[in-house]
């Protein structure tokens, strides 16, 4: 699939002149070619605020470099033509990495934002060895067909659920607790030979929204995952909100009454394996969503009793989220059947609209849907190694 890299405006990419600040400035400066490009290094000058001498010394590095390239100059009335700097798509790659209870998702992308290749496996409860021989397998088929030079894959990303083996299901094989005591970060980095960065599965599906959807156009939005568990992912002002206590958006954990009247816990009722369940119980047994007919009448049953047990679940939450952080949108992505999200959606915006006072943020389906995550760990990568983020000054 192809992205575009998200457009920037002069007053999302400020650069400083103070000399200690030169990597940051070097961020910024990519970032305003990767957003902007092709262009001229006294556009970057004016975008950034940076001098115009300071752009020239930036991009001199970043050519040698190999992350941007010189494209055909801009004829002139007078004078030599202005020349015009683009990004250099093959000059980085990242890797990114979702994991989760009931699949895996790999993607390959490169600087300019494009995925150049996707794999997915419906793998359920993949251990630690599972996975790492997954990624070192696709990793091999990379460098062998030479899709991606090794020199040139600057980091893989991982969208990882906080607690992968907390959630308690009767598939559940006891070995998944391997995942509990595992450092994640490391065990990947030592065995693959590149750095690992890790998040949050929803806060990554919410960054991949921000990149390459939605949120082009919406700078504070929820993101709310729905796989093998449920969580949310904030976006406020353009940036990714982390929590004072580092986990924002822990909607699982939050008490609701199922359908039998005994309390529970969100994840417990709202979750791709509660969708297979509520299935089950209208005669529908499938192990992946990709084997569901939206035209079978049993199907359509189970989808409309589902849909009506999580709108009555979410609608609390999310109407107090509306509430506090008043969101442009609330996104819905994650695992489920795209048709399914859609209707959620639906149903959420009309129970919004009879019992909220005042207008609230329309709930929309991702339009990266079930990659989301998996995309937004590779920005993780060019974020963390490449381009500008609010906490770069301080590093």
């Amino acid at each position: 699939m192809a992205v575009k890299a998200r457009a920037t405006t002069k007053s999302r990419l400020p650069g400083t002149n103070l000399s200690r600040a030169g990597d940051y400035n070097q961020r910024v400066v990519l970032q305003a070619i990767r957003a902007n490009g092709p262009v001229t290094r006294g556009d970057v000058a004016e975008i950034t605020g940076l001098t115009h001498q300071s752009v020239i010394n930036i991009s001199r590095r970043l050519l040698d470099a190999g992350v941007i390239v010189d494209e055909d100059p801009i004829p002139g009335a007078r004078g030599q033509p202005a020349a015009r700097m683009a990004v250099n798509a093959n000059g980085a790659y990242a890797i990114g990495l979702n994991i989760d209870r009931e699949h895996i998702t790999f993607v390959l992308m490169d600087l300019a934002g494009r995925v150049r290749r996707r794999i997915y496996t419906g793998q359920h409860f993949a251990l630690p060895e599972q996975v790492l021989s997954f990624v070192e397998d696709q990793l091999a088929e990379i460098f062998n067909q030479r899709v991606a030079p090794r020199k040139r894959v600057i980091g893989l990303g991982i969208a990882i659920p906080e607690k992968l083996a907390g959630v308690h299901v009767n598939e559940r094989p006891e070995s998944y607790e391997a995942w509990s005591g595992l450092n994640v970060t490391e065990a990947f980095a030592e065995r693959l030979g590149i750095p690992v960065y890790v998040e949050n599965d929803a806060t990554s599906a919410a960054l991949g929204e921000l990149q390459f959807g939605l949120g082009m156009t919406h700078q504070t939005f929820v993101y709310t995952l729905i796989s093998a568990g449920i969580g949310s992912g904030l976006i406020i002002n353009g940036q990714p909100y982390t929590g004072g206590l580092g986990s924002p958006g822990d909607l699982g954990k939050i008490p609701v009454r199922s359908n039998d009247g005994r309390a529970k816990l969100l994840w417990d009722v709202l979750s791709l394996f509660a969708f297979y369940e509520e299935l089950a119980r209208h005669g529908v047994t499938v192990s992946d969503v990709s084997d569901l007919r939206e035209d079978d009448p049993a199907t359509r049953a189970g989808v409309n009793a589902w849909i009506e047990m999580a709108a009555e679940c979410l609608f609390d939450p999310c109407l107090t989220i509306n509430y506090v952080l008043s969101p442009e949108l609330h996104v819905i992505g994650g695992q489920l059947p795209a048709f399914v999200t859609r209707r959620l959606c639906d149903r959420l915006n009309a129970r919004m609209e009879v019992e909220s006072i005042v207008p609230l943020a329309p709930f929309c389906p991702s339009t990266v849907s079930v990659d989301a995550a998996a995309i937004g760990a590779a920005v993780v990568v060019f974020q963390n190694r490449l381009l500008p983020t609010p906490e770069a000054l301080m590093k």
